[in-house]
This record gives structure tokens, C-alpha cells and sequence, in this order.
């Protein structure tokens, strides 16, 4: 997918500069979806992401870099920082041009991928933040449909460490119900195979329905409102998948 690139950067901006104003607000905040984080644990990561895909790109890289300032010189009070990184992210994607080569960790190796990438990254981090303090405001819904077919293009396909990846036995059907998007989830071999919408015919051995939002913070391993149908056990094993 080429990302439509002055909404992605919208969402990125805003839910980015959502998670520092509450990161700054309530420092000690624990974190539940993120396990021995507290909410400037999860301010410094995303501002350290943010970082290195702004040197990656700007600098078309073609292996993994460090990145040059890549942690705070405080990391007590790193806010300022954190919101230095997200412009510098903000100025490097919007410049971009998503066909630009850029390497990355999967089989899509352009700017375009760290484009979208950001944007999911922010949207699931930002449900986190809102999750320490309260109720998290929605995901939209057409982020959260192209976020379903993202985790499972790239999140349930590789890791950053290059480490495989094992698939529960079993499928699992993913139904929207506020859409008529249907992804139907198996391995085969040790290879993923989803079949998304008219080609997502047939049985599963589990399903899972919901908004899109719950069906990509199920995926996402978070608290989700989806309702898990037929084989919980293989439900829950293909939400431990993506890291």
C-alpha cells in the first residue's frame, strides 16, 4: 500500500504529541499493555523509534543504523526531547517519497513503509498511553482496518531481531462488525496464508468479531472488546504472535 501521505502524517502528529502531553502530565504512570513500563518508559521508546526511522530515511539507508542521539541526555525529564523527535520525524516523512528505498526489516524496503509504519506505531502506543490514565479514545476505523491488514503483512511476518516466527495450529476468522472486512488467518508450513474478504470463505477454527478497532488490539495482544468464538485456545495463541 502507498500511504496517503498528508493523512497519515495527521494521525501520526497527533496521536504522537497525544502520548507525550500525557507522558509529561502523569510520568509515573504505570503502563498496563506494556508490562514494567511506566508512561515516560513509553514516551522515551517512541521517541527513540521515531528517531531512528527519521535517520533511516533521511539518510536512505540501505542496513540497520544506530542512531545518533538515540536516548535522552535526561531521562528523567525527557519530554522535550521526545517532541523534538516526533518533529524531526514529522519534516523527514512528510519530505519523503514513499517509492524512495529505504531498507527496513521486512520485504518492503521504501520510505512509504516507515510512512505507514509510523502511523500504527502511534495509534497503538497512543491507545496505550490513554489505557495508563483512563479510557482510551477510539482508534478510527479506517486506521484501524488498513492497522489489521498491516500486523498481518508485516507484525505476524518478521521480526526486527530476524528471529522465525511460529503460527499456532489452527484458524482464525476475523470479522468486522461496524464493515464487511473478513480476514481469514492460517499457517501452512510454517508460512502465514490470510485471505482477506470474498477469498475468506469456508470455517475456522476460532473467530473473532468485532469493531476494527477490537480486531487490531486483538491482534496486538491489548484488552480488546472482540468477541472470541469456537476455540478460545487457538484465539488466544494467534494473538501472542505479533511482538
Amino acid at each position: 500500500m502507498t500511504p496517503d501521505v498528508p493523512a497519515t502524517l495527521t494521525h501520526v502528529a497527533a496521536d504522537g504529541q497525544r502520548i507525550f502531553d500525557l507522558a509529561e502530565a502523569n510520568p509515573d504512570a504505570d503502563v498496563p499493555a506494556c508490562p514494567g513500563w511506566n508512561l515516560t518508559d513509553l514516551a522515551i521508546h517512541t521517541s527513540g523509534v521515531h528517531r531512528r526511522v527519521a535517520h533511516w530515511v533521511a539518510n536512505r539507508v540501505s542496513q540497520m543504523e544506530s542512531c545518533p542521539d538515540g536516548e535522552p541526555a535526561d531521562p528523567t525529564n525527557p519530554f522535550s526531547w521526545c517532541r523534538e523527535g516526533l518533529g524531526l520525524l514529522l519534516v523527514t516523512l512528510k519530505a519523503a517519497d514513499p517509492h524512495a528505498s529505504v531498507w527496513s526489516w521486512t520485504d518492503r524496503r521504501n520510505a512509504g513503509f516507515y510512512q505507514r509504519r509510523m502511523m500504527h506505531e502511534n495509534a497503538i502506543h497512543r491507545w496505550d498511553a490513554e489505557s495508563a490514565v483512563g479510557t482510551p479514545g477510539p482508534i478510527d476505523a479506517d486506521v484501524a482496518t488498513d492497522g489489521v491488514d498491516e500486523v498481518l503483512a508485516v507484525g505476524m511476518r518478521f521480526q526486527s531481531s530476524g528471529s522465525p516466527i511460529e503460527y499456532p495450529d489452527g484458524s482464525v476468522l476475523l470479522a468486522r462488525t461496524d464493515g464487511t472486512d473478513r480476514w481469514l488467518v492460517r499457517s501452512l508450513d510454517g508460512t502465514l496464508q490470510v485471505a482477506r474478504n470474498g477469498d475468506a470463505g469456508g470455517s475456522a477454527d476460532a473467530t473473532v468479531t468485532g469493531h476494527a478497532e477490537d480486531l487490531l488490539l486483538y491482534l496486538w495482544g491489548r484488552s480488546s472488546a472482540a468477541v472470541i468464538g469456537a476455540d478460545v485456545d487457538v484465539a488466544a495463541a494467534w494473538a501472542q504472535v505479533a511482538p
